[in-house]
């Protein structure tokens, strides 16, 4: 192929011509090298234009090049470029040797890969041998602790069907998602859930706003990279592997609260006529077991000269700890990639589709087996109560084996993504300029449902003595985005800078529906939530009916440029302006930039001890988006009805007031690191500082009224400051023929997320305790100025010898809790860390090998709910004080003669500090010289969440970003509700096999 641009068949025919053929391989196993890049050197200043060509699919190239010139400029991705002199010669075989630097260092960016040298921003990358082994049902949990400032909590304990909280960077908006934007395979949005652990290649997490500048609208959170798994161009014989495992999974933190013996012994020795109902019931046995799970993936991969694919299919099903909870999962996935027109054209089709049932559970049911009476029965026959549970006519207090008995729900999901993605490479007009169309479509489906039955107490209404009227519910929700986009990437060389070049357009339409339905007053609980015309409801004007339907469009251009001169100097530069539809009228676009630079001091000084030593920096603006529809619009919605004429009217109201400047909320951040390798590249690493700021941030603010309809509006206001260190590092500590260890360690310190330019003078006190009798006790302090998470309240003196509290005053006078006032309370911790730390070792002796992943957060308090609640006896109805917690066991005498009611204060918040085993895995994998059709036999054992070492007397020591229970409120971390999952532990034996 001959490439020439830039001047006429005149001035080529001018020239004397050479015709140069030859081949470029690898140097250590003979393999073809296609797409390697080769540049007549001088061609642009002998003839007005660079004459250069790419090697086709067996590393075969032909060029005319003018007989004047007499070097070429050989390269390709992971490979030491080289010149090479012509001297006379017409065919010229090109042995290229692999970077040991960057070889497995291509690192996934923004539309396109960069060599890991190249990089100034902030960006991790962790591929599939360097992921957290054993049962992982999350793609995010393959990296868990392995990313340096990428922090995932798993704070749902053992339920099967919760996802872990992502946290890259500390908390980045407080009115919008703080969730990372996850793109997988080019599709932008794209969903952890419809990719199968065992699908993915490598994950790459783009950290800071310079690296994630390029999303611009979504990437404030910073961005999650996932590349899936492919075949191979030219591997004629189709491979086959499975990969296979079953678990079980058991407890391993629960609270430890008094069995019957105790129960009794403490109603004596406090003089107490604890009720007893003469049984001996183990609650948390009643309601939990050991879970047993199975996975199944099975691909197949293959090629040709001209195309690769790998097919693949999963099914997953696990059991929770809590009886009646699970899910099963299938999924597929395919990914196909087409060559034509001797390479020019390529094609990428990838389809995702998974199905999903979950049998979702009941999480109050651990919170009432830890307060239920211990000498209760499950079922009495003789007990006048609905269904025979034994039911008590107290407040908060219910059989948590009636709970989930007389209940029910569960949650349907499917998924579909596929993508299109087709590239022409122009060489024959402009050596190094490539077109691409892009094209996803995601369909996503949820069906939620719940049943609570007529005997059920909790959810249905029932009594002791009397059937309740049952509940229903059915809702439904449709999400679809459809993406397109096309892109220009150009590359080329001027002497000994290499330029790259991106420019693009993007538009996102997304559409998002749904409807709800709920009723109660069954005739019948036969049919349970399958046909809610039982439900009489309805005919009194008392069920409930909705449906929705927003629709959201992003669009933007963008464009990147990379330089590298003699792989010593790097810079580059990004800028996206984007607009989105939900924003203000006077606000719908913005604009998000980055710039970077770096230099390899080894490229310029003689530093002996390094193998490389590389400094870079780099400043960018990265944006928000707004967290749902309609904003920054004026809305009206039903709010009741009323009766006039003998007919229920529907009346309308505000929930909203206009903001037509309403805008994005922007992530400016600096960030600056060093990357080293030393003892031959045996030890490497980087670290990093970065400083933070979002701004303009999207917050509900209180307003007058009138003149507005509504007392709230949303607004920019506020900013958020943060910095913080990372540091990674690797050591290959032995590497022999029969034993290799390396061991690597990753370090965060974060430090407080500062809020400032809130609402002046304004201090916020929010996320309350709860009932019984705590509803007006605020946990958590909200001011401008200071950190957010700062957990608030008073602190613990004493008890006195009459039974009542005392606290210190700001004085440290003690006083009781009546004459406590707002200024003698203070912080008493902050729920979000301080530091992470995450200690992998991967050990090989022969066919042996053994992984072990240490992780650890620190710095971080939590609100232990539970005891605040049970620990003290005599704090609420004595049918169920004394099955509390033995904690208060713990704290001695005096709180065995308390006799006031809960009062929070520093006694129940507790460090959160802990260091766990979360993975410890041992395979061995089979000689197998005798059997042709295996390439591989290896079968392991593996335990996750093998144990914890914490002084935290809760459930769960991880930090708590947000709950449910507190609205998801970013500004609300740090407490563990009652209604909490225990942890579990898994053990899994497990097959992989290649054929």
């Amino acid at each position: 192929m001959l490439l020439v641009i830039g001047f006429s068949a005149n001035q080529l025919s001018a020239q004397e011509r050479v015709e140069i053929t030859g081949t470029v391989i690898d140097a250590n196993d003979g393999s073809p090298l296609p797409g390697a890049s080769i540049i007549v050197q001088g061609s642009d200043e002998a003839t007005g234009s660079t004459i250069g060509t790419t090697t086709d699919i067996d590393g075969a190239f032909s060029l005319m090049i003018p007989e004047n010139l007499n070097t070429l400029a050989v390269s390709f991705v992971g490979y030491i470029s080289q010149q090479v002199a012509i001297d006379g010669r017409t065919e010229i075989n090109i042995e290229l040797q692999p970077d040991v630097r960057t070889l497995d260092d291509i690192v996934v960016v923004g539309y396109g890969t960069q060599e890991r040298q190249q990089i100034t921003g902030s960006v991790s990358s962790v591929n599939a041998d360097e992921f957290v082994k054993g049962s992982v049902n999350n793609a995010s949990e393959l990296i868990q602790g392995k990313v340096p400032g990428l922090v995932i909590s798993s704070a749902g304990g053992g339920d099967p069907n919760s996802n872990p909280t992502i946290r890259l960077r500390g908390i980045s908006s407080f009115g919008s998602t703080q969730d990372p934007l996850v793109v997988i395979d080019g599709v932008i949005g794209g969903n952890l859930n419809n990719i199968d652990p065992n699908d993915i290649e490598s994950i790459d997490v783009l950290k800071d706003a310079s690296a994630a500048a390029i999303y611009g609208t979504r990437a404030s959170a910073g961005v999650i990279v996932v590349t899936t798994k492919s075949g191979q161009l030219g591997q004629e014989q189709i491979s086959i592997s499975y990969n296979g495992y079953g678990a079980l999974e058991s407890i391993e933190r629960q609270n430890d609260v008094l069995n019957v013996n105790e129960y009794n012994e403490l109603a004596e020795l406090m003089g107490i006529d604890a009720p007893s109902f003469n049984s001996n019931t183990d609650w948390f046995d009643e309601i939990t077991q050991d879970a047993y799970s199975h996975v199944h993936n099975l691909a197949f991969s293959g090629g040709t000269q001209n195309s690769f694919y790998r097919v693949s299919t999963n099914f997953r099903d696990r059991e929770g700890i809590q009886r009646q909870t699970g899910f099963e999962q299938l999924n597929g996935r395919v990914n196909l990639t087409q060559y034509a027109f001797d390479q020019k054209l390529k094609f990428d089709l990838n389809i995702g589709i998974t199905s999903r049932k979950e049998d979702e559970g009941f999480p109050q049911a651990f919170r009432y087996a830890q307060t239920f009476n211990p000498t209760a029965p499950v079922k009495v026959d003789s007990f006048a109560t609905v269904g025979n549970y034994f039911e008590l006519p107290l407040f908060d207090y219910f059989n948590p084996v009636a709970i989930i008995n007389t209940q029910e729900q569960e949650e349907e999901e499917q998924i579909f993504t596929g993508s299109l993605r087709g590239e022409y490479e122009f060489s024959d007009l402009i050596p190094g300029l490539r077109a691409s169309v892009f094209y996803s479509l995601e369909n996503h489906r949820e069906i939620f449902r719940g049943f609570a039955s007529t005997e059920s107490k909790q959810g249905g209404g029932a009594t002791t003595t009397a059937f309740g009227t049952g509940n229903a519910y059915q809702n439904t929700n449709d999400f679809q985005e459809q993406l397109f986009e096309s892109t220009l990437n150009y590359t080329t060389n001027v002497q000994d800078l290499d330029i790259e070049a991106l420019a693009g357009y993007s538009y996102t339409d997304i559409v998002e529906e749904g409807n709800n339905i709920s009723g109660g007053d069954f005739v019948t609980d036969a049919v349970g939530w399958n046909n809610l015309a039982y439900a009489q409801d309805f005919n009194q004007g008392e069920g409930n009916i909705g449906s929705y339907q927003n629709i959201h469009k992003v669009i933007g251009t963008f464009g990147r440029v990379n330089l590298n001169w003699g792989n010593t100097y790097f810079a580059n530069a990004s800028y996206r302006r984007e607009a989105s539809s939900w924003f203000g009228e006077d606000n719908k676009w913005g604009n998000f930039w980055s710039v970077g630079g770096g230099v390899d001091l080894t490229g310029l000084l003689n530093l002996a001890f390094f193998d490389q030593l590389k400094l870079r920096g780099s400043y960018g603006v990265s944006g928000q988006d707004a967290p749902f529809s309609g904003i920054s619009r004026q809305r009206f919605n039903p709010v009741g009805n009323f009766f006039a004429n003998g007919n229920f009217i529907q009346s309308f109201g505000p929930i909203s007031n206009p903001n037509p400047d309403l805008k994005w909320e922007e992530r400016k951040e600096l960030n600056v690191g060093v990357d080293f390798e030393m003892l031959e590249s045996r030890l490497s690493g980087s670290a990093e500082y970065y400083n933070r700021v979002t701004d303009d941030l999207l917050f509900l603010v209180s307003v007058p009224v009138p003149p507005n309809l509504f007392p709230q509006t949303w607004d920019n206001i506020g900013e958020l400051q943060s910095s913080g260190v990372e540091v990674a590092l690797n050591y290959n500590v032995v590497q022999n023929t029969d034993l290799n260890w390396s061991t690597g360690g990753t370090f965060t310190w974060m430090s407080p997320n500062i809020l400032n330019e809130y609402i002046a003078d304004e201090t916020q006190f929010i996320s309350n305790a709860g009932s019984p009798g705590l509803n007006a006790t605020p946990l958590i302090k909200v001011e401008e100025g200071e950190p957010i998470g700062e957990i608030f309240g008073k602190r613990f003196a004493e008890i006195s010898p009459d039974g009542n509290w005392l606290f210190f005053d700001q004085d440290g006078n003690k006083v009781t809790a009546d004459e406590i006032t707002l200024d003698d309370q203070q912080v008493l911790g902050n729920g979000l860390p301080d530091f992470q730390i995450g200690w992998t070792n991967n050990i090989s002796y022969k066919n042996w090998d053994a992984t072990l992943f240490f992780q650890g957060v620190f710095g971080h308090q939590l609100v232990n709910t539970f005891r605040l609640f049970y620990e003290t006896p005599n704090q609420i109805s004595s049918y169920n004080v004394l099955d509390s917690a033995y904690d208060w066991v713990n704290r001695g005498e005096e709180n065995r003669t308390l006799r006031e009611s809960p009062q929070f204060s520093d006694v129940y918040v507790e460090d959160g500090d802990f260091v766990k085993l979360q993975n410890i895995t041992v395979g061995y994998t089979f000689p197998l010289s005798q059997l042709e059709s295996v390439r591989r036999l290896r079968v392991y054992a593996s335990v996750n969440n093998a144990f914890t070492i914490t002084n935290y007397k809760g459930i769960n020591p991880e930090p708590r970003y947000v709950d449910v229970a507190d609205g998801d409120n970013p500004l609300a971390p740090g407490i563990e509700r009652r209604d909490q999952w225990f942890t579990s532990r898994t053990f899994s034996l497990g097959i992989n096999l290649d054929f």
